[in-house]
């Protein structure tokens, strides 16, 4: 409409738009299931908008600050599904053979187990630049600067991820 301004945008939305596609890609490497990898990038904007203080842009980007705040979160919300699942398990409440549905989404050759014992085989800065490029679905710039490294160096670390892993679930394929 003619003489009408455009209405500004907060930073918190501002953020949310540049920053949730991401994340969710981010948190999906670690929580399969999209609904609850949903939620946790929700926890982490909440998180920032609860405690605005919490973030100091001196020591971290806001999306460094971000993932690592949703990290903390999955990891939190896989080990309370497991903790719950063995307690369930101990009290005859859940059936030794129940499934979970989210699972179902990982490729039929590798279970969940050795996809993540295969990532605990990387250093931590391998394992960071193969999640960032491929489920983070990041370029290899955009993986250096998340890093704070030089672009060389994130494509080193990403070379030397992927054939750790591609050795180690060659390996894991052929002892099934």
């Amino acid at each position: 409409m003619p003489g009408t301004q455009p209405r500004a945008v907060d930073p918190f939305t501002a953020a949310y738009r540049q920053y949730a596609s991401g994340l969710r890609g981010f948190v999906g490497t670690i929580i399969i299931d999209r609904h609850l990898a949903e939620d946790v990038v929700h926890e982490a904007f909440f998180e920032w908008w609860q405690h605005p203080a919490r973030y100091d842009p001196t020591r971290a980007t806001l999306e460094s600050w971000l993932r690592t705040i949703a990290h903390r979160r999955a990891i939190d919300r896989i080990r309370s599904r497991e903790a719950s699942r063995s307690r369930d398990l101990r009290l005859g409440i859940r059936d030794h053979h129940s499934t979970d549905h989210s699972l179902d989404q990982f490729d039929a050759h590798f279970s969940r187990a050795q996809l993540r014992e295969a990532l605990s085989e990387l250093t931590d800065k391998q394992r960071d630049a193969v999640l960032l490029r491929y489920l983070g679905e990041r370029s290899t710039a955009e993986v250096a600067s998340d890093l704070n490294t030089t672009l060389g160096t994130a494509k080193t670390r990403v070379r030397d991820g992927l054939i750790t892993l591609r050795q180690r679930l060659q390996t894991d394929l052929a002892a099934a």
